[in-house]
């Protein structure tokens, strides 16, 4: 399965898109509004005599201050032309922006099902979620396509396959693309091998050449080539990737021969292209609704299905709090989904 001339146009615009200053500047505005939902959620604690007791301090802010100091570096790097800021190293400053970013995602998630809870005190809740929310799709909408993986063995980003179909239809693409560029001159490279300038390539049937073919600078391989895989934008000085290929028991990483189809070489006059203005994006979809504050399976009242509920009140699940049922003490709490589920009493809503 390999992709269509259609879909080498898609992938192509995409990964120009992503890789460019005006996504990266948009998914900074995300950012930012999120750490100042922060601000504005300590200085009302502070404001309340709660500053010892939310969840949301000043400290947090000036944690997030500095990661998003991070950010700002990297996008200025970016519109100067240093494409260094999308490696995994330590030039590679988005990596370090993204962190504290993941770590909110995931406390999120174990906040929902019970694991860590939130202080009664803690303003803006709800807003620091949806704040939360959009910054992590607006990222994950570029960088999964983009950022180096942190191991340098693992292969490109982009396998073609089903998951990129997907992804593909969820991209809004202007009504005409433009043809996936052919270069007169082609540059290679195989896996393994540093790749000599940043920009979007393309996997080609083609050997892996040997010490002798480099000494003695054996011909490129010519026209017409055959595509094996789909495009990926990959980072001058790293190694190339690999690709997976899927099978039909399996998928294998297998190497490869990559073609330079567009060196990036923007902004490096300080000009960014007009095509840019025309780029537009996903708007993120609607979060779930903010875990309850106060909520945590350790300072709450738990008990299992088809035991009797020990006082009366509103029971959430632990696997879905957004699931609810009002017992009386002594009734009996129920199956969730015909299995057995631990229940929690929700003390604040009671």
């Amino acid at each position: 399965m390999l992709p269509s001339e259609l879909e080498r146009r898609q992938i192509f615009y995409w990964l120009k898109r992503n890789s460019s200053v005006t996504a990266w500047r948009r998914v900074l505005a995300y950012y930012e509004a999120w750490v100042n939902v922060v601000l504005k959620s300590a200085q009302l604690a502070d404001e309340k005599g709660w500053g010892n007791e939310t969840s949301l301090p000043q400290l947090e802010y000036a944690r997030l201050q500095k990661y998003l100091a991070h950010f700002k570096t990297c996008v200025d790097r970016l519109a100067k032309g240093d494409r260094r800021v999308f490696r995994f190293s330590e030039s590679g400053e988005f990596f370090f922006a993204g962190q504290v970013l993941s770590h909110w995602m995931q406390m999120l998630e174990r906040i929902r099902i019970g694991e860590n809870g939130i202080n009664n005190h803690t303003p803006l809740w709800p807003e620091f979620c949806d704040g939360v929310n959009s910054a992590a799709q607006a990222w994950g909408e570029c960088g999964i396509s983009l950022l180096e993986e942190r191991f340098g063995n693992d292969s490109a980003r982009l396998p073609y396959g089903n998951w990129l179909k997907g992804e593909l239809e969820t991209v809004p693409f202007p009504a005409q693309l433009a043809p996936v560029p052919e270069p007169s001159d082609s540059i290679f490279v195989w896996s393994g091998l540093y790749v000599p300038c940043s920009g979007i390539w393309e996997p080609v049937a083609g050997p892996k050449p040997s010490l002798l073919d480099v000494l003695f600078r054996k011909p490129k391989l010519q026209p017409p080539f055959q595509v094996v895989g789909a495009m990926n934008y990959l980072h001058e000085g790293s190694g190339a990737p690999k690709i997976y290929v899927e099978t039909a028991e399996e998928g294998i990483d297998v190497e490869t021969t990559w073609r330079l189809l567009w060196r990036d070489d923007r902004y490096l006059d300080g000009i960014v292209p007009e095509e840019e203005a025309g780029y537009r994006f996903s708007a993120p979809n609607a979060a779930l609704p903010p875990p309850p504050i106060g909520f945590s399976v350790w300072d709450m009242t738990v008990a299992e299905s088809d035991t009797r509920a020990p006082t009366t009140g509103r029971w959430l699940t632990k696997p879905d709090i957004r699931v609810s049922v009002y017992l009386n003490k002594g009734e009996r709490l129920p199956l969730y989904e015909g299995r057995s589920v631990q229940w929690l009493l929700d003390e604040i809503n009671t």
